[in-house]
């Protein structure tokens, strides 16, 4: 099979997780936690995150959700904070999280050149297109789709079919790449094949019933694909 296209989502796959967000993370619950006089410890567990660590524990909301599920997650436990109280906390700072790249981002989209780029996160497309521009990385995609961007959110796939749209490649001619089950439902359910990486809180446990092809990280790619797919 040959793959023309491939669509990486961000926090996880391209960008270490923890040590891109854990910081920004803490000062948020902090920060809005005093803010709204609600509890620091319960608004920390609805984000999965564990404040003795300083990390997101496995499948956090936050991780994986779009930015309306972690409003939403947090206005049910919390419901005297107005939702639009909550949506500007949550981008407060956001855009500016130092992001950590998971490899030598340049090295592989450069070495992959013949292949299109595409990115599409649970997040915002400005604080994706924002992250990505930390490190000069824009210029490697065709496309950057943020769950606002108008396609929905993952797990729908509207966001990866906006990109075949857009290139105009067969669903089976583009890898999905992502490290948690809602990349891999989304790519599962256009027939997409999907490449799970474990550099973001899923296991293989949590992503095997999604996708045979598993690897550790971004950082192995360029092997795997060598001997698993043919490139264009």
């Amino acid at each position: 099979m040959k793959i023309k296209g491939i669509i990486f989502d961000k926090d996880g796959t391209l960008f270490d997780i923890q040590r891109s967000w854990s910081e920004w993370a803490k000062v948020f619950v902090t920060n809005f936690s005093k803010k709204h006089d609600i509890d620091i410890i319960k608004l920390s567990n609805v984000l999965n995150f564990d404040l003795s660590s300083n990390k997101f524990l496995k499948e956090s909301i936050f991780v994986h959700g779009s930015v309306d599920e972690v409003v939403d997650a947090i206005s049910q436990k919390f419901p005297q904070v107005m939702k639009k109280m909550i949506h500007e906390g949550l981008f407060e700072g956001s855009g500016d999280a130092k992001q950590v790249p998971l490899t030598n981002l340049h090295k592989l989209f450069t070495n992959l050149d013949t292949i299109t780029f595409g990115l599409v996160t649970n997040d915002s497309e400005n604080n994706a297109l924002k992250h990505l521009e930390q490190h000069n990385l824009t210029k490697y995609f065709d496309m950057i789709i943020g769950y606002d961007s108008g396609y929905g959110s993952k797990p729908e796939p509207g966001q990866l079919e906006a990109f075949l749209r857009k290139t105009n490649l067969l669903s089976h001619e583009v890898l999905m790449i992502g490290d948690s089950t809602y990349d891999l439902v989304a790519a599962n359910k256009i027939s997409m094949p999907c490449l799970g990486v474990l550099s973001g809180t899923a296991n293989k446990k949590d992503l095997s019933p999604h996708t045979p092809f598993i690897i550790d990280s971004v950082d192995k790619l360029e092997a795997w694909l060598k001997k698993t797919f043919l490139v264009s």
